[in-house]
């Protein structure tokens, strides 16, 4: 009874180290307002007086620690049941930074280790170490939030957490079995670094896959849209040059219709005069586009998206002027509007009676873009992110990012809103330099 303060307190970080690592690390749908962050304290509060009558040994903790975790996913999660094995990564990420290393130091230094309980069930090393961890998980949070970023562990990288967590404690079996077992001092050291070695790169390697990866896949979305970038001026210049032979074409013939007109004049016939002359217009003027923004590149972007959504019977809209978005890098305006037509485009294609609608405020400082589609049912906006609906998440959900990143690049926003009827997306950025 004398130390169970120090256990409930301990225990509690334990449990938020824990509840972080999944949300974080992980990404997990956790929603952690005030009052259920309040609720979920409750839980290790609550084991730590179980473990404390409780039957001693290690079993029962850990199954108490196992049951409040999963007990808050199933509680606070918007994905319950498919956030459980993130919860396994997590649970796997932290007993490998935590446990293997205080074992080790514990065989190779007995004496290192203070202990705060009679028991030595806590040290001070499990205080330094958990504030320290509590702390990166707290600072890689304000990271992810000030980029609107998320790791979505895959499957293989679940995986890949539980294979490092075996990995990481036969390891240090290892270690200790050395220490108990009589061979040279030689032979002792170097499978001592051998063995320490192999555990450093081993966490090393995980840590690099899982940046590696995310990177990549980031670097390839945003070259996508660099190639769409190019792929619309591509296209652009071909309609120039379309646009120039018909001129060159219209010049050849003006002789000749010319002539027929001049000849129908000199007959009187006025009225086949008019008729030719409508026909003439009908057959030989360009088409417009229907849609200026006001900018070269959003028009690019525009139209060819235009010409999707007319294609799929998607009724499209654009009200306002982007001549503000002249400030911006040709890319970064590809980018910006291409990801959000195409997220639009992609939820109206399942639609039936389906819009894109924009429309574009300007300010003496500010451009603001705003895109509404309709939706079949509400979409779960939660940290400015919304979870892909594609079945290849691994290369899909960086659009809103990419977004994101350049919105904040002209001291700007990206935001989301879903109700019941619509999707909607707010862009504004800097199109003149403040003063």
């Amino acid at each position: 009874m004398k130390y169970l303060p120090i256990e409930i307190a301990i225990d509690l970080i334990e449990y938020w180290i824990l509840i972080l690592t999944a949300q974080y690390i992980c990404s997990a749908h956790l929603n952690l307002c005030p009052r259920n962050v309040f609720l979920g304290s409750i839980l290790p509060i609550l084991g730590a007086i179980l473990s404390e009558y409780a039957v001693t040994g290690n079993v029962l903790p850990l199954l108490i620690v196992l049951g409040e975790l999963t007990l808050t996913v199933l509680l606070f999660s918007r994905k319950r049941l498919s956030d459980l094995p993130r919860l396994l990564a997590a649970i796997a990420i932290f007993y490998t930074l935590m446990v293997p290393p205080e074992l080790m130091l514990d065989t190779i230094m007995p004496r290192s280790l203070i202990s705060i309980s009679p028991d030595y069930t806590y040290t001070w090393y499990d205080i330094i170490t958990y504030g320290l961890y509590l702390g990166g998980l707290l600072f890689l949070g304000h990271i992810l939030r000030k980029y609107q970023t998320t790791l979505h562990f895959r499957p293989s990288e679940i995986l890949g957490s539980i294979a490092l967590a075996l990995f990481s404690f036969i390891d240090i079996g290892l270690v200790i079995f050395l220490f108990n077992a009589h061979v040279k001092p030689v032979e002792h050291y170097v499978f001592l670094t051998i063995f320490l070695g192999a555990f450093v790169l081993g966490v090393g390697f995980f840590v690099y896959g899982v940046i590696s990866s995310r990177m990549r896949i980031y670097r390839e979305t945003l070259a996508r849209s660099q190639m769409e970038y190019l792929q619309l001026q591509l296209e652009a210049l071909q309609d120039v040059k379309e646009q120039e032979e018909q001129t060159r074409r219209l010049r050849h013939d003006l002789t000749s219709h010319m002539a027929m007109i001049r000849t129908l004049c000199q007959e009187g016939n006025y009225r086949e005069v008019k008729k030719y002359a409508e026909q003439l217009s009908r057959d030989t003027l360009p088409s417009g586009s229907g849609i200026l923004t006001g900018n070269k590149v959003a028009d690019l972007v525009v139209q060819s998206r235009m010409k999707i959504c007319k294609e799929l019977g998607i009724d499209f809209s654009f009200n306002g002027v982007l001549s503000g978005f002249d400030a911006l890098e040709a890319p970064d305006i590809c980018s910006l509007l291409g990801n959000a037509y195409d997220n639009a485009i992609d939820a109206c294609r399942r639609q039936q009676n389906a819009y894109i609608r924009t429309t574009v405020h300007t300010t003496p400082n500010y451009t603001s873009v705003r895109i509404v589609n309709p939706v079949l049912r509400r979409v779960s906006i939660q940290g400015g992110r919304v979870s892909s609906t594609k079945r290849d998440k691994r290369n899909h959900g960086y659009g809103i990012d990419i977004m994101k990143r350049i919105a904040d690049k002209y001291s700007g926003s990206c935001t989301l809103h879903c109700d019941k009827q619509e999707f909607t997306v707010n862009i504004s950025v800097l199109t003149r330099p403040e003063i």
